[in-house]
This record gives C-alpha cells, sequence and structure tokens, in this order.
C-alpha cells in the first residue's frame, strides 16, 4: 500500500475519530433547539454537497457514496476520503441581527471492494447538530399594575448526535444493484434554561440566576437500506434509477437535570441533581428517491427526493414511543450536474477539473407546546444554489502506487426561514475533502 496515503489515513482516522466523539458544532441556530437538532443525515458528501445534495442515483467509481449504500459497488478501488465543513451565518428578525461562524472536521469514510460483486465502506460523520443562544423578556404576572418586575430567560443548547456506519453493496444482477447500511448513534446533547429577575425596587435581584441544567446521552441501532438500476438506453446516454429507506429507530437516552443558583460571573452558588433517568428517544424514518442520466463518459444530471417523517419523533420518554412530538413532516427537492471536460487530459490541467453546480428547495415543521393544550406549528423554508469541485492533485494515476489524489470542495448559500415568526437564517457553507483512490492485492509480476 502507497505509503504516505496509509500514514495520512491513520492519523486523519485518530484525529478526526477524537473530533466526532465530541459535540458537532455549528453556528446559531434557534431552529435546534427542537428534536435531536439540525439533522444532517440525509445529506451526502462533498460531491452532493456541490450537486444540490443530489446522489441518491449518481453513481462515481473514485469517490464515496454515503447516500445509498447500493452505488458502493462502484467503487472498485479502495477509497479513502476525509472531509472539513465551515459555516458563515447571518441570524436575523425583524429588529436585530448577527453574524457568526465555524469550521468543524467533517466526516470520514474508507471504502474497499471485497470482491468484483461486492464493496464495503466504514464511515464516522455527523447525524445531527445543536447550537442555540436565545434570551426572552417577559413581565412577572401580578406585577403589572406596580413596578414591573422583569423575566430575562436565557435558552442555551450545544452538542449533538454522531454516526458510525457499516455499509455493503452488492451487485445482484446485470445493472442491479443492493445495499445495507448499519448505523451505531451516540452523542451527548446539553441543553439550558436560566432566569434573572429584575426588580427596579430591589438593587440586588439580578445579581444571581438559577440554571436548569439537562445532559442527555444517546446510544443506538438505525438501519438503511437501498436499490439502485442502471440501463444504457445508447451508447452515449444511461439512466439510472435509486431509492433508500432508513427505519425508525428507537434509541436509549439517559438523562441528568440539575438546578443550580450561579452569581452572574458564572460563580457557583450551590447545585442540586432533580432527576437521573434512563428513557429512549424515537428517530424518524426516511426515504429518497433518486434519477440520473449520464453520458457515460464525462457528464451526469441528477434529481432527488427526500422525505423524512418528522411526525415519528418522539423526545424523551420512560417508555419507547411515547415522548412529545416536536417535528412535523419534511421534504427536501434537489437538482444538481457534474462535467469533467477530459479527465485524461495532459495538454490542460483545468480539463481534468469536474465541476459542480445544483440547488434545493425544502419545507419541514416545528410544532411547539404553549401551556398545557396550545399548540404553534412553524414552517421552515430552505433554499440553496450550490457549486464545487474536484481538482486532481498529481500527475494521475500510474504504476506501481495506482495512486490517485482529489482535493474536492463544496460551496452552499441558501435561507432558512420561517415567516410566521420573522426569524431568517442566511448561510454561506464551504466544505473541503480530499479523497485517496488507491488499488490493493496487485499481483506483482516479473519478467
Amino acid at each position: 500500500m502507497y505509503k504516505p496515503f496509509r500514514a495520512l489515513l491513520v492519523i486523519s482516522g485518530l484525529v478526526i475519530g477524537a473530533q466526532q466523539v465530541q459535540a458537532q458544532q455549528l453556528s446559531n441556530s434557534p431552529y435546534s433547539r427542537f428534536g435531536v437538532g439540525d439533522l444532517v443525515h440525509g445529506t451526502g458528501t462533498v460531491r452532493s454537497a456541490g450537486m444540490g445534495q443530489v446522489g441518491v442515483a449518481t453513481a462515481s467509481p473514485f469517490l464515496i457514496n454515503d447516500m445509498n449504500p447500493a452505488l458502493l459497488y462502484y467503487n472498485n478501488l479502495v477509497t479513502f476520503e476525509a472531509t472539513v465543513a465551515s459555516e458563515l451565518k447571518k441570524l436575523s428578525d425583524r429588529n436585530t441581527s448577527q453574524v457568526d461562524g465555524t469550521a468543524n472536521l467533517g466526516s470520514l469514510s474508507l471504502s474497499i471492494p471485497l470482491s468484483r460483486r461486492w464493496t464495503t465502506a466504514l464511515g464516522l460523520k455527523p447525524y445531527s447538530r445543536v447550537n442555540y443562544e436565545t434570551v426572552a423578556t417577559s413581565t412577572v404576572p401580578g406585577t403589572e399594575n406596580e413596578v414591573p418586575v422583569t423575566a430575562l430567560t436565557e435558552y442555551r443548547g450545544s452538542g449533538g448526535l454522531n454516526e458510525v456506519y457499516f455499509a455493503h453493496g452488492i451487485r445482484i444482477a446485470n445493472g442491479l444493484t443492493a445495499g445495507v447500511s448499519g448505523s451505531y448513534i451516540f452523542g451527548t446533547i446539553e441543553r439550558q434554561s436560566s432566569n434573572i429577575l429584575v426588580d427596579p425596587a430591589d438593587e440586588t435581584s439580578a445579581l444571581q440566576k438559577t440554571l436548569f441544567n439537562t445532559t442527555t446521552k444517546y446510544t443506538g441501532v438505525m438501519l438503511k437500506g437501498g436499490l439502485h438500476y442502471r440501463k444504457s438506453l445508447s451508447p452515449k446516454a444511461n439512466i439510472g434509477l435509486g431509492a433508500t429507506y432508513t427505519g425508525k429507530a428507537a434509541i436509549s437516552a439517559d438523562r441528568v437535570t440539575t438546578q443550580e443558583r450561579r452569581f452572574l460571573d458564572e460563580s457557583l452558588i450551590s447545585a442540586l441533581v432533580i432527576d437521573s433517568l434512563d428513557g429512549h428517544t424515537t428517530l424518524p424514518q426516511m426515504w429518497q428517491a433518486g434519477v440520473s442520466f449520464d453520458n457515460n463518459k464525462n457528464w451526469t444530471i441528477g434529481a432527488d427526493f427526500t422525505n423524512i417523517k418528522g411526525s415519528d419523533f418522539r423526545g424523551f420518554s420512560l417508555n419507547k414511543n411515547e415522548g412529545g412530538q416536536e417535528l412535523g413532516d419534511g421534504y427536501r427537492v434537489g437538482l444538481g450536474t457534474e462535467f469533467t471536460p477530459d479527465a485524461g487530459s495532459v495538454s490542460s490541467y483545468f480539463k481534468r477539473i469536474s465541476y459542480r453546480l445544483g440547488g434545493y428547495y425544502g419545507k419541514s415543521e416545528l410544532v411547539g407546546t404553549i401551556g398545557s393544550n396550545a399548540v404553534t406549528a412553524h414552517d421552515l423554508k430552505d433554499m440553496a444554489f450550490t457549486w464545487g469541485f474536484s481538482l486532481p492533485l498529481g500527475r494521475g494515476v500510474r504504476p506501481p502506487d495506482y495512486t490517485q489524489a482529489l482535493l474536492n470542495t463544496s460551496f452552499t448559500v441558501g435561507q432558512l426561514e420561517a415567516k410566521n415568526t420573522g426569524l431568517k437564517e442566511q448561510y454561506f457553507r464551504v466544505n473541503v475533502g480530499i479523497t485517496f483512490n488507491n488499488r490493493w492485492f496487485i499481483k506483482r509480476r516479473f519478467d
């Protein structure tokens, strides 16, 4: 095996693995307060991100497809990928706005062809991400007619869920492949609410605050299956059809809730554990369908549809499938294309670059409970324009190493908005990944 490739694989695995078991952060997103945060599951690699999150039916022999395990069959080289994700976001409402950003080590994946009909893959990536910080003010009931007492309530959350997956793609018949993926879900989400009472008649009232901290650790298993069919329409035209289904998963959730009193400088006054419970959370099912066309050479176009059964989600409860509903159903439609002028060109480097373009539109629903009976729903609309490139590194595939390296990039400009709240998120995301393709188990021949 190529030594630099092997060394980079080991080092990246250690670094990214250490980072991934911690919280998957993103820029401040108030919507990640619901469920287990903003879902990353159902989106793809850097290639898919540059093509409008399209990937259910778009196979690639050089890049790993983690959206549809059935497409692993087309990876007939040992392929290693590592990615970094960054985001710059402007969050605004009717009165104020703020800008912040973040960058994180993203995903790690390795695919190995076991035979001419069977390829397997192992990967580590985020399932969801939580990061929010909001403040609400209100007047304490009963003080309206006197000197009003103001209550400042701050909500904070951080963490997320991670996914380690083990996938297989097998050819069943000519043009027909099937795949299955088993994932271990794990992670920790911390949520905090604090209250400060400001009484104009008492100068010491705002020196302390009361906090409720909830830390929940999640572990569980999730299964996913996929199919793909590819048919030649002519020597220069092929069609691909793909579909995946991710089953509903009831995972373990261990929750610890504490109550604290702190000074405003965060120094602790007192702390008390309110409860420590072992329960369950139900993650929603999801299905995806896609279609692609290509010329069997250097051009591909694809379209995907994703349906997330958010109403299946159930929050923490002592019994399975009995928690509160915080999400509604949602969908996403994506369209994207990829073009490589001439992958084998020796006269022009730019002809060897793969160019991608796409966009997507999605809609989802958040359900919040007010008081004991009233329920309000917020419709979220998410739309974005995407583009990206794959830049070949080195001089291409050649013996005796048989190694090819690619630098993959994707860029996304989008907006997430809930019109009935006036809250808007405008984001710019950049993903960068490195891919190595290598031929293993080559029988050496000597003259």
